[in-house]
């Protein structure tokens, strides 16, 4: 065994240049900007954390700010692949819908309206195309198990989509693997019932915010892995269960 070993990240210089970044990060103004409850958050497995979502700001470390910005770099270059591969996008004004008089809304990441013959493959045009990247746990996650048992948050909001754009062939779900850059393509065919159970999911937390009532947690257990990871963590905590 090697004691003589050392772990370059704390090293002075290290710890010292990311001290600094985390210093000017905290800096940056954080305004909430959403006035509106965001088809991404429907489908969270905890209605509180759906709600605080609408109402305030995440917060969030640097570190993980960086890694959504991460998924933001890999959705355009999947896009790019999949353009020089010959499919062809709708303009981003078909993007988006709003619903419950604009407290709900959406913005797909785009819809696929052309694209070349994949024999066997039963890709319908137009269609929803929604990306995500994963680590390799998550990615393998779906690999085995499909979209929506690994991730049903990321199933509803696709529903959501395809619902209030009224594009309900088959959604292409897009996959990179954030550890090997592998991509993962599939296809989940549209359940009506589960996007009418998702809106009014949606409505129940829409009617409550309005009304000043603060939804339920899905834990009683502050210390859930779930809850340590959630961007609201300090502030619901802070109140009643």
């Amino acid at each position: 065994m090697d004691f003589n070993r050392s772990c370059l990240s704390a090293a002075p210089i290290n710890t010292a240049i990311n001290d600094l970044i985390e210093a000017a990060a905290a800096r940056e103004p954080q305004t909430n900007n959403r006035q509106y409850l965001g088809a991404s958050s429907i489908g969270s497995e905890c209605l509180r954390r759906a709600q605080f979502d609408w109402m305030v700001d995440s917060a969030h470390s640097l570190r993980t700010r960086d890694i959504f910005h991460r998924g933001h770099v890999f959705e355009r270059l999947s896009r790019q692949h999949l353009v020089n591969a010959g499919f062809r996008f709708a303009p981003d004004d078909a993007l988006g819908f709003r619903a419950v008089g604009g407290l709900l809304r959406g913005h797909a990441d785009g819809i696929i309206i052309a694209g070349p013959n994949l024999p066997g493959a039963y890709l319908i045009f137009p269609c929803v195309w929604e990306h995500k990247c994963l680590g390799a746990k998550g990615w393998h996650a779906i690999e085995r198990d499909g979209i929506e048992k690994a991730y049903p948050q990321y199933h509803a909001q696709v529903l959501l989509y395809q619902a209030n754009l009224d594009v309900t062939n088959p959604p292409l779900f897009t996959m990179v693997n954030a550890d090997t850059c592998e991509r993962l393509h599939l296809l989940v065919p549209f359940n009506a019932e589960r996007a009418q159970a998702w809106s009014d999911r949606a409505a129940t937390i829409i009617e409550a915010t309005r009304a000043g009532e603060l939804l339920p947690r899905f834990t009683t257990d502050p210390e859930d892995w779930r809850c340590r990871f959630c961007g609201h963590r300090e502030r619901c905590w802070g109140q009643p269960p």
